[in-house]
């Protein structure tokens, strides 16, 4: 099983094209609360130290360091090609409203116990966080819209999250997965028009309709759709590999890797769901 996002390093359904956003998404409302009204806050590179922010704006390359607390009243938006570094090590993050990240950002959010856990300061499973994770909760949703690359793992958003188009292209710099494990979502998760070399939902707790649609992966082994579970339907087309279980299923029970799901599995996503 791949790791997930160390951070950095041509779709259909004209996925190229700006993602639209519900009417004053983009932008956080002032927060109107009675005492020491917090303030919006950018980060144009470097550490986001723990506090309350109205909202925040990611406009460099920003870390968010161990044992942060960090509570967001609004939107926390990742400008194009910023960074977000908020899953090398253990910290507690709330956001009030929604995730929006642009084209050629890269956003970490959420690192776990799995696989080492929080690795930052040494070789995976060696940190000095290991075994420790993050406690990120998305009061509404995620977006992103031609992003470079997510990393998305051990974190509860209560609305949906989408990704159109994006990701590092077949040719990058090193191995930079998109991944979505561990997290609860509690509406779906649409992932359309990813190019990628490797892109996974694994161990995820999905409440509405997962889709997955023309997604093109440089690594055989990618797509791995691994021991959800999916409230309603998992829509998969056009999807190269085809979502499979991959090596995610290594050292485990009998059955793990089946995903179970409330509806109905479409197209390629037969396979990979329990039988009935």
């Amino acid at each position: 099983m791949k790791r997930s996002l160390r951070l950095r390093g041509a779709t259909s359904l004209a996925v190229a094209g700006a993602l639209m956003l519900p009417a004053g998404m983009a932008s956080a409302a002032p927060y109107t609360g009675h005492h020491h009204r917090p303030r919006a806050y950018t980060c144009h590179g470097g550490t986001i130290h723990s506090g309350t922010y109205a909202s925040v704006t990611v406009t460099g390359n920003c870390s968010v360091p161990a044992n942060a607390h960090i509570t967001i009243k609004g939107n926390l938006t990742v400008r194009n090609g910023a960074m977000l570094d908020a899953d090398s090590a253990p910290s507690t993050v709330t956001v009030g409203r929604n995730v929006i990240g642009w084209p050629g950002s890269s956003i970490g959010l959420g690192c776990t116990s799995a696989h080492g856990g929080c690795t930052a300061g040494g070789p995976d499973g060696n940190g000095p966080y290991a075994g420790q994770q993050s406690t990120v909760l998305i009061k509404g949703s995620v977006w992103l819209n031609r992003v470079y690359n997510a990393a998305l793992d051990g974190i509860t958003v209560r609305h949906s999250v989408t990704s159109l188009g994006g990701g590092s292209g077949m040719n990058p710099p090193g191995f930079i997965p998109f991944s979505v494990k561990d997290d609860v979502i509690g509406g779906d998760l649409t992932v359309i028009g990813l190019t990628s070399v490797w892109f996974g939902v694994i161990r995820s707790t999905i409440g509405g309709n997962v889709t997955l649609i023309d997604n093109y992966l440089l690594d055989p082994d990618a797509n791995e759709v691994v021991h959800n579970s999916i409230g309603k339907n998992i829509i998969c087309f056009n999807n190269y590999p085809a979502p499979q279980f991959g090596d995610a299923v290594e050292g485990q029970p009998p059955g793990y890797q089946y995903s179970t799901v409330g509806r109905r599995a479409v197209g390629q996503c037969g396979f990979v769901t329990a039988p009935s």
